[in-house]
């Protein structure tokens, strides 16, 4: 019998996109790296799920730019928010977790790329902290 994965679904700021996968979100990253933190101000909060497990309901007004040769960002065109940080060959897709409708409880993960972290905030949790990304 195949076990029932639990469902996550959230939107942009908008609601015209939309999207949901199933998993355990337990693939919790934190960048810092400049490219994150002039996308989102601060620092990306990420959410990696199998790419079979993600859907995106709503698909009219999502857009995409390549970042660098191998990564490409989702966005809503209507509101800007972002969406996904996808990397060519990778097997998982990640998605911002802020987009996550409810209360999501996320417990752990890393935080990536503390080299570039910006000067005007602090890192005040106890997760583990890479200059670049851990082998």
């Amino acid at each position: 019998m195949k076990k029932k994965l639990a469902k996550h679904s959230g939107s942009c700021q908008c609601g015209a996109i939309r999207f949901s996968f199933g998993g355990v979100l337990d693939d919790i990253w934190f960048c810092h790296c400049t490219q994150c933190r002039k996308n989102y101000g601060m620092y990306g909060a990420f959410v990696g799920t199998l790419r079979e497990n993600f859907t995106i309901n709503k698909t009219r007004k999502l857009r995409s730019y390549k970042s660098s040769a191998d990564i490409r960002r989702t966005f809503c065109g209507t509101c800007g928010s972002p969406i996904t940080w996808d990397r060519k060959g990778y097997t998982r897709i990640y998605v911002l977790a802020g987009l996550l409708d409810g209360k999501v409880k996320i417990t752990h993960g890393k935080h990536i790329f503390t080299k570039n972290k910006g000067g005007y905030y602090q890192i005040c949790d106890s997760l583990p902290q890479y200059k670049t990304v851990p082998k």
